[in-house]
């Protein structure tokens, strides 16, 4: 009897089992009022499947259906398209808003080291002290020489190999931090450069949710192996963690071998010296600023020469204030910033219509919050649509188009605070680096505007070439590949870029 008893003990362990994975499985398909939940939920549609291409302008289409507020129960997921909503819930109740996701995934990726997406927590605040540190406003003059040497080798490529303007783009998205932070000279072909470019991809996914649906709704296959069948995704997330870890450690070890041979010094190997009991927290600062640079540089200064090329008419206007204001026998500085309205509407109008990041970066719900009238759970993903946000069509007239002078019209006129741009995003979690961002993206658009001339490239029977103007669509967004002519406005231009030279 006994004996039969042990025998049937792992029959009766696998049932258990078993039952206990279909109860789990069952959960996560039903409704929250379906597992006796009765609290007032916002409005949304039942979805199986998340978009994962284009997926701003499907929750677009489904705030124009439910409202300001949208709620996927079986994602736990809350949806905004109002700007409104965003700062309410985001700034305004930041206590509450103000966590990540921190899920297996983005642990492979890397992500307990990089500050835009680490949970809220005690490590967070110390890795976000260093990088306000270093990168607030009030610090920020330090970068100016490397900007200006960087933006000017910039205009030096346009102005020798024009057609290759999008290598060149990303020359000085990949190149600027690492050339500011540690003294190092990083080009995209660099294979440091390379193997970041190739991760962004993956860490979008990583934040996008509907990108992993093996995972997402099975999440015990992060326990198997990669091989087995849906875990894929392992391998790949293994990998970018990878790079992460190089970039780490290989930029600052490079710039402190540089220290001990007495060829140069740099920013974060001084601050290192200075700070050695935050060591961990500079080393994050940096693989934070080299990683979050790549992309988001690259996609805004894109967009401008996309939008120069299909709105002449702003350019010539850009370009005659520069004349009016700062003459031709000199580039533009960030001393002449406050006189040049209409070229900082430029570079508003370009953030407006073409921000990097659409979604931004999902925040976490840490407790359990009633906003009017409905209750959005603890652990609740919130994802503000800023690609909606900035075509709302109740806030800006003919939201599509690309219309520079609606920021002249505004009662603040251009220059209001940065905190406007919604595209670096909300409350606690705003981009760390964004004064780093707004300044060599707003001194590329006023120096290109000085110095050159943008618009379609025509073939070889000089008819013009049409620009499609089509953009990525996973969580990254940036113009696709297209064709350019970029020629100096003048042979005086062309000296100018040319003098340039150090």
């Amino acid at each position: 009897m006994t004996k039969k008893k042990y025998e049937s003990l792992p029959f009766l362990i696998l049932v258990v089992s078993t039952s206990i994975l279909i109860m789990c499985l069952t959960s996560l398909l039903l409704l929250p009022s379906e597992l006796g939940l009765t609290e007032s939920y916002p409005p949304g549609p039942k979805v199986v499947n998340m978009p994962t291409l284009n997926a701003w302008v499907k929750y677009r289409d489904w705030g124009n259906k439910y409202g300001d507020l949208v709620y996927l129960p079986k994602w736990n997921t809350l949806i905004t398209n109002d700007a409104g909503v965003a700062i309410d819930l985001l700034e305004k109740r930041a206590r509450i808003y103000s966590d990540r996701a921190m899920s297996p995934i983005m642990k492979l990726c890397g992500g307990e080291n990089l500050l835009s997406v680490e949970c809220y927590s005690d490590k967070w605040r110390r890795d976000r002290r260093v990088f306000q540190q270093t990168f607030r406003q009030a610090a920020i003059a330090q970068f100016y020489p490397v900007q200006y040497n960087k933006v000017h080798e910039f205009l030096r490529k346009l102005l020798l190999t024009p057609e290759d303007f999008m290598q060149h783009i990303n020359g000085i998205s990949q190149g600027l931090i690492p050339k500011a932070l540690y003294g190092l000279d990083i080009g995209p072909e660099d294979a440091l450069a390379r193997k970041v470019a190739e991760i962004i991809d993956t860490f979008g996914k990583a934040l996008l949710s509907g990108s992993f649906p093996a995972y997402e709704w099975f999440p015990f296959l992060i326990y198997m192996p990669s091989w087995f069948p849906g875990c894929g995704f392992k391998q790949i997330a293994s990998e970018c963690g990878k790079v992460v870890e190089e970039i780490y450690t290989v930029p600052f070890d490079l710039a402190m071998n540089h220290l001990q041979k007495g060829s140069r010094t740099s920013p974060i190997v001084e601050l290192a010296m200075q700070k050695p009991q935050d060591l961990k927290e500079i080393k994050a600062m940096g693989t934070m600023s080299i990683i979050g640079a790549i992309d988001t540089t690259m996609s805004s200064i894109c967009s401008f020469i996309l939008a120069m090329c299909l709105h002449p008419d702003a350019q010539t206007k850009g370009q005659e204030e520069i004349d009016r204001v700062i003459g031709k026998d000199r580039l533009p500085t960030f001393e002449d910033r406050r006189h040049l309205p209409y070229v900082e509407a430029i570079y508003r109008e370009v953030m407006r219509l073409h921000p990097p990041v659409p979604l931004g970066f999902p925040h976490i719900s840490m407790e359990d919050d009633f906003y009017r009238g409905y209750h959005i759970p603890k652990g609740c993903a919130v994802v503000a649509n800023i690609w909606a946000m900035n075509r709302n069509p109740n806030v800006y007239q003919d939201p599509d188009e690309f219309l520079p002078e609606r920021h002249l019209k505004s009662a603040a006129g251009p220059f209001e605070s940065i905190d406007n741009i919604y595209a670096y995003g909300f409350g606690r979690r705003v981009c760390a680096g964004r004064y780093m961002a707004d300044n060599t993206i707003w001194l590329t658009v006023a120096s290109v505007l000085a110095a050159f001339t943008m618009g379609k490239a025509k073939d070889g029977n000089g008819n013009e070439i049409d620009i499609r103007g089509e953009f990525t669509n996973h969580f990254f967004r940036y113009p696709k590949p297209f064709k350019s002519s970029i020629l100096p406005r003048s042979r005086v231009a062309g000296d100018l870029v040319l003098a340039t030279v150090d």
